[in-house]
């Protein structure tokens, strides 16, 4: 009988029928032996299904549902699976062969630990295989003080990070403790899962190497979505609660200045066409009782203005300029 333990990876997706078979060969292709799999289509209107059906197997399972969101397809990948360890997986993103099989080894350890990964973040057409980790993987390190990470990864010290989905290894004890994903969230869903699960957890444990590939895609920001008001009001709303989770535990000095300047990001791109969003950021970030550090905004003329007459000159210019640009047709 083998002891070792079961992995559980859970694939929300949602017309992702030009990735999936690359998804999918990369868990297959896991040097880790016992892997269970469950992709969750969302209801998508392409040939997603089609194509993970040829996968389905003793090891890989196909679950459709209505379109409801990513945060609900994974909840229904948390109540089916079975693993120790469950691997959230975009259904466009690439696990390295021995991802999981690394992260394993290093959890069986670090019991009530998550493992986190360095990632490399590539467009479609990119040799990956050959890319070099994103920066932050360089940064982020083991630790058994999960409040400190936090802070430091929302910018506690000057400089914000991210830690990408996939890129976790959790184990099912934690996701059974911190509960559900948050089905209200649009945008920052893993922000704010995460946020609980690294609370939940004793620390962090890191693997070398480079360990999951994500696919990146213009227009990702936040300012560029169809549903800006909607996906805004969902950042927001992660953000109160990542501050809610932390304040149990910290109010220093670093934790307030990375919320200021947190919230004051939003304030940017909520800037003007939502003044009571604005107004709402503004006065959260004026509780902090900090001076958020602005983030670049454009290139010498929109920055001068930036310090000069503050961000919402800026701002207001950056528009102007960009609408200039698309009469013109500058690139």
């Amino acid at each position: 009988m083998d002891n070792r333990p079961l992995v559980s990876v859970i694939i929300p997706a949602y017309n992702a029928g030009k990735y999936i078979h690359e998804t999918l060969d990369s868990v297959i292709g896991q040097t880790w032996p016992l892997v269970e799999a469950f992709v969750i289509d969302d209801g998508s209107s392409d040939n997603t299904v089609e194509i993970a059906r040829k996968y389905i197997s003793d090891r890989i399972s196909v679950v459709e549902q209505k379109n409801s969101g990513a945060c609900v397809a994974r909840n229904k990948g948390l109540s089916l699976s079975k693993g120790k360890y469950i691997q959230f997986l975009d259904a466009d993103d690439v696990l390295s062969h021995d991802k999981i099989e690394k992260q394993v080894a290093i959890l069986e350890n670090n019991p009530l630990y998550l493992g986190v990964s360095p990632s490399v973040h590539f467009m479609n057409g990119q040799d990956y295989l050959n890319m070099k980790p994103r920066e932050e993987s360089f940064w982020i390190h083991d630790t058994d003080d999960p409040v400190d990470f936090l802070v430091r990864l929302y910018g506690g010290d000057g400089e914000r990070w991210m830690v990408q989905t996939s890129a976790w290894l959790t184990p099912k004890t934690i996701a059974d403790t911190i509960g559900p994903w948050n089905e209200k969230l649009l945008l920052d869903q893993d922000g704010e899962y995460f946020a609980r699960a690294v609370l939940a957890s004793k620390g962090i444990r890191t693997t070398g190497g480079i360990n999951y590939y994500r696919r990146f895609t213009l227009g990702g920001n936040i300012s560029a979505k169809a549903n800006k008001i909607e996906n805004l009001r969902s950042a927001l709303l992660a953000l109160n609660l990542k501050a809610q989770y932390l304040m149990a535990h910290t109010r220093s000095d670093r934790f307030l200045q990375a919320m200021a300047t947190l919230y004051q990001e939003i304030a940017i791109n909520a800037y003007p066409q939502f003044p009571e969003l604005v107004a709402e950021c503004e006065g959260e970030v004026h509780k902090t009782g900090k001076r958020p550090d602005l983030p670049l905004m454009g290139g010498r003329l929109i920055e001068t203005t930036k310090h000069v007459f503050g961000w919402k000159a800026a701002k207001l210019l950056r528009s102007k300029i960009h609408v200039l640009m698309k009469k013109t047709g500058s690139p």
